[in-house]
């Protein structure tokens, strides 16, 4: 545990710094902020936690199943936290015309699926991870590649501007559970694997007395049960307010009738 000291994330810092930035200067109203704060620091502090000391350290020196829980949590939590958290002021910023113009064409449900699904699976090629864990700079464009087609893979179901059309409740349900199904590939491979896939795991010091097949399949299982898992909540809550929504516009329309 010795080789596990502290240190400065300053790229962390420095993109949580300004994120705050962000969310306290687009406007003075407070009003404004208040009802989306919540969510915003929710999300900021999950991103915080899972990319600086000490979780990304172990996951990126020791353990591959660490590693993919701040994978998930790039991917499935902090995004929708803070897709939900911009508030109007923010909205407004971002909304300049070539942005606009491009989610536009990237949120669109298909194509949204496919840039999601094609970084995270491709994100676990052997090559790939052997080189993040190796290489700080890589590591660091990846998880940021992967935290914009998260963010973009959420659009469609969090909603962003008028521009940019959101999917009905029933359309939010099948997107979803699509996204649920993709990731079992690599998930299955880590899972039953045998053989450990990837090799910068080998030449580490094993301080935590976790096998690397037995790392390997935990993280498959964090990746199949945990995003899983995830993607089911956001599910059943997309469900219950289309459940909600529905009963109340039946409630409105049998007074209606009534009267």
């Amino acid at each position: 545990m010795e080789n596990l000291v502290w240190h400065p994330h300053y790229d962390v810092w420095a993109l949580i710094v300004t994120l705050i930035i962000f969310f306290e200067y687009s406007t003075d109203s407070s009003s404004i902020k208040k009802s989306k704060r919540k969510s915003w620091y929710s999300g900021l502090f999950i991103l915080w936690l899972f990319t600086d000391w000490p979780i990304h350290d172990i996951g990126e020196k020791y353990l591959f199943s660490v590693h993919s829980a701040e994978h998930l949590v790039l991917a499935l939590i902090a995004p929708p936290l803070l897709l939900n958290g911009l508030n109007s002021a923010q909205k407004k910023l971002i909304s300049i015309r070539p942005l606009i113009a491009l989610l536009q064409i990237t949120t669109k449900p298909v194509v949204a699926f496919f840039l999601f699904n094609f970084v995270m699976v491709g994100m676990h090629w052997t090559t790939v991870i052997n080189l993040m864990v190796t290489n700080t700079i890589f590591h660091f464009f990846i998880h940021g590649v992967m935290l914009l087609v998260s963010l973009n893979m959420w659009i469609p179901v969090i909603g962003l501007t008028k521009e940019i059309k959101q999917l009905s409740n029933p359309g939010k349900i099948a997107y979803l559970f699509m996204q649920s199904l993709l990731p079992t590939i690599p998930a299955s491979f880590l899972a039953f694997g045998t053989e450990p896939l990837y090799s910068a795991y080998l030449e580490v010091d094993n301080i935590f007395n976790v096998s690397v097949i037995n790392d390997q399949t935990m993280a498959g299982l964090v990746l199949k049960l945990g995003g899983g898992l995830i993607l089911w909540i956001f599910i059943l809550i997309t469900w219950m307010k289309w459940y909600k929504t529905e009963k109340t516009f039946d409630d409105v329309v049998r007074t209606s009738t009534n009267d």
